[in-house]
């Protein structure tokens, strides 16, 4: 069991206290942790993050090298699967679709 976290903040559950969540949505909540924090940025587990923050837009191969830093990032998490990554915006952001035990997340990392 673990928090559930909105907009870096916990949600609230109907008691006014914080949520707890378990399963497939805890395990994607801590793949967008570790997609989100830049690698190196956790001062207590500096294994953890990702290096979706050092992808620069336009460059070729560019949806490829966020797939595999995403990939890269969750490896510690078996159970959830990167489907694909793709990158695009203003300003820009890869966007990661995951899977874990039938349900799915997409996942905003601006870079």
């Amino acid at each position: 069991m673990d928090t559930a976290l909105i907009g870096g903040d916990f949600l609230p559950g109907s008691n006014g206290r914080p949520k707890q969540i378990g399963g497939a949505r805890e395990l994607l909540q801590r793949a967008a942790v570790r997609l989100t924090v830049p690698l190196g940025g956790f001062v207590y587990d500096p294994s953890l993050g990702s290096r979706l923050y050092e992808l620069k837009p336009g460059g070729s191969g560019l949806n490829e090298k966020a797939l595999a830093m995403a990939q890269e990032a969750l490896r510690a998490l078996p159970q959830v699967t990167v489907e694909r990554a793709q990158c695009s915006g203003d300003p820009p952001a890869a966007v990661v679709t995951l899977s874990c035990g039938g349900e799915k997340a997409e996942i905003e990392v601006k870079f």
